[in-house]
């Protein structure tokens, strides 16, 4: 124990020991006294500059006698501890090197957690299609709508609650979610065309899809009022094999603009970025000015737009071919894929929208050549899920 301490350790006890000191007057007798008291009426001014100096020099010598105890006994154990001089300029340099190391290992975490974080940062993203695994319980209801004669299809979750209300048997059918929730589709509130339900009465056999229509109708108007009927109708009963017309009678009827009954429900379009007036994107098959027969051609139209309706979802310089293996749509990217580089939102869509244009075909995708292990919530290692729906949005009165 130094001396320095012994003193401190006694004025301590010193200080403990000495009596408290109390004062019992109560406070209107201190006032009196006070007021009474002539010093503090005619009170002497006093000069606090001429007592500065002094305290000053004072507060500089107890310093002073607190620091210099303390600074030679750190240099007396610095020098014991490391015997020499020399040790503790090789001390210094080894912690510059160690400074070093931890700045480069820093950088490359830093590198490697940016890819990372953009791969989850795309998991966030908006997503435009539907997966099994993500229905909770919800049963998918798609509809064809229209908004400025162009058909977007678009996925209505309606909530277990409902469907068990409502289908206290079960299973229902997708004609029978129409048939039930069509026409409580807020369309315009949502900025489509008012064009559900169908005029005329919906019914089904044997996997034909049956409409009945009514003897007057703006569905023949044009060639262009029948072709978005149909893609309506295919965007909302894809799961059926064919559309037939009939009559009040149950006899096939005819569009007679076109010269049609029937329809095969095949459509095996590209998907495209469409953008509503509102500014909202969906993700819909539209039309190639190419020959899009097979998946090959499918997924390479989406590179090109026909006209100036929709865009190309496919960001620029980005480049890829497409081959088939196995039933897999393999789309493998001409220059390694680097996901960090580019928009999120704008990646999640060409990555989406690969998957929906494949869907069409019947087909899954898997991609090929990207830097990263997986895109969000895509697993690369294996071909992605095929959905089950576009543009998902809650069912909503």
């Amino acid at each position: 124990m130094t001396n320095n301490q012994w003193d401190d350790d006694k004025l301590e006890k010193i200080l403990h020991s000495m009596p408290k000191i109390e004062d019992k007057r109560s406070k209107e007798l201190v006032l009196e006294r006070l007021q009474q008291d002539q010093r503090l009426k005619n009170p002497r001014r006093v000069n606090p500059k001429r007592w500065m100096p002094a305290i000053v020099a004072l507060a500089a010598l107890l310093l002073i006698s607190l620091l210099i105890p303390s600074m030679l006994n750190n240099n007396d154990r610095a020098m014991q501890e490391s015997g020499s001089p020399i040790s503790l300029k090789a001390e210094r340099s080894i912690d510059r090197e160690a400074e070093n190391e931890a700045m480069e290992e820093a950088e490359t975490f830093d590198t490697s957690a940016a890819k990372e974080s953009a791969a989850m940062t795309v998991s966030t993203a908006e997503s435009y299609v539907l997966l099994s695994d993500e229905l909770n319980g919800a049963q998918p209801l798609q509809l064809g709508l229209m908004e400025s004669a162009n058909v977007i299809p678009v996925t209505f979750l309606i909530p277990e609650s409902k469907i068990l209300a409502d289908f206290p048997e079960g299973n229902p059918t997708t004609l029978e979610l129409y048939n039930k929730y069509a026409a409580e589709i807020p369309e315009e509130e949502l900025g489509f065309d008012e064009y559900h339900p169908y005029n005329g009465t919906l019914y089904e056999e044997d996997g034909v899809i049956y409409h009945q229509i009514p003897a007057k109708h703006n569905y023949d108007l044009s060639s262009s009022t029948v072709n978005n009927y149909y893609n309506s109708m295919y965007d909302t009963f894809s799961e059926y094999d064919k559309l037939q017309l009939v009559d009040a009678n149950n006899n096939p009827a005819v569009f007679e603009s076109v010269g049609k009954s029937d329809e095969e429900f095949k459509k095996q379009f590209p998907y495209y970025k469409y953008v509503m007036p509102s500014g909202k994107v969906y993700l819909i098959p539209y039309e190639s000015a190419v020959d899009t027969e097979t998946v090959v051609e499918g997924l390479t139209a989406m590179k090109e737009t026909n006209g100036n309706i929709v865009e190309t979802l496919i960001p620029e310089n980005v480049d890829y071919h497409v081959r088939v293996d196995e039933q897999i749509a393999v789309i493998t990217f001409s220059e390694q894929l680097d996901i960090t580089a580019f928009d999120q939102n704008e990646l999640n869509r060409m990555v989406e929208g690969f998957m929906l244009t494949a869907k069409g075909y019947n087909m899954q995708v898997k991609l090929e050549n990207v830097v990263q292990n997986s895109i969000g919530k895509y697993d690369l290692s294996s071909a992605l899920p095929m959905p089950i729906g576009s543009n998902p949005t809650a069912f909503t009165q």
